[in-house]
């Protein structure tokens, strides 16, 4: 299932944001984001204080990729799988 995401990402240091289509089935981890520069980078196109953002470790083939999107792993995790809730401990 192909979910729907918004992406931070930097071309020649400057940041921009574009809509980023993951199967979910190649998502190997999400964390959340707080890395001092992505969050300057996200201030700086506009985003509110209170977003939170998330690193998604991607299997594409042999390889990794790692994207950063404006969504807390809640929110990710939700979208990938609507009927389960998070266990929280």
């Amino acid at each position: 299932m192909l979910i729907k995401l918004v992406e931070v990402h930097s071309v020649l240091s400057n940041p921009s944001v574009r809509e980023l289509y993951i199967n979910s089935t190649s998502i190997l981890s999400i964390t959340e984001e707080t890395h001092p520069g992505t969050l300057k980078e996200a201030k700086s196109l506009g985003f509110s204080e209170i977003t939170k953002f998330s690193s998604i470790i991607i299997q594409e083939g042999s390889r990794t990729r790692t994207v950063t999107v404006a969504h807390s792993p809640q929110e990710i995790y939700k979208k990938i799988d609507p009927s389960k809730t998070l266990l929280k401990g």
